[in-house]
C-alpha cells in the first residue's frame, strides 16, 4: 500500500509540474506583466511570447546624477505555428538604430510599456525584473 501511495504522490507532483506555473494567457490591447523565463500566450491564434533575459540595464540609478538616462534591453522569443523569431525591446532606444520600443511579429505589434524594479546601484537579478508589455 505504501508503494502505491508513493507512486501516486510522485505522479501527482510530476503532472502538477509538467505545465509551467509561469504560463499565462494574454489579451490583445491589454498591457500585461512578464518575468524572465515566463511565457504568455494569445490563445486566439497561438502566439507565444517568452521573455528570455534582460541583456542590458544601463539605467541611471535612483538618486544618482547621470549624463544619460540609460536603458533596459529585453530579449524575447516569439512563436507561432512552429516558427520562432528572436526580438528585442528597449525602453530607450535613443542612439542605437538596431533597438526599438516595439517590434512586429506574426502580424502583431509588441510594445514596451514599463519595467520594474528601478535601479538602485547594485545589479538586479534576472528573476527580479518585471516588464509590462502590450500586444496589438
Amino acid at each position: 500500500m505504501k508503494k502505491v501511495t508513493f507512486v501516486v504522490l510522485v505522479l501527482s507532483v510530476f503532472v502538477a509540474c509538467s505545465k509551467s506555473e509561469t504560463d499565462m494567457v494574454l489579451q490583445l490591447g491589454t498591457p500585461f506583466t512578464i518575468k524572465v523565463n515566463q511565457t504568455a500566450e494569445l490563445e486566439s491564434d497561438g502566439l507565444k511570447i517568452t521573455l528570455l533575459e534582460i541583456s542590458e540595464d544601463s539605467r541611471c540609478p535612483i538618486n544618482a546624477s547621470c549624463i544619460w538616462a540609460g536603458r533596459i534591453v529585453a530579449d524575447f522569443k516569439v512563436e507561432k505555428d512552429g516558427e520562432e523569431l528572436f526580438k528585442r525591446l528597449a525602453d530607450n532606444p535613443e542612439g542605437n538604430p538596431t533597438l526599438s520600443d516595439q517590434f512586429e511579429a506574426f502580424g502583431h505589434l509588441v510594445k514596451f510599456v514599463q519595467v520594474a524594479p528601478q535601479r538602485e546601484g547594485d545589479p538586479i537579478p534576472q528573476a527580479d525584473y518585471v516588464l509590462k508589455i502590450e500586444v496589438e
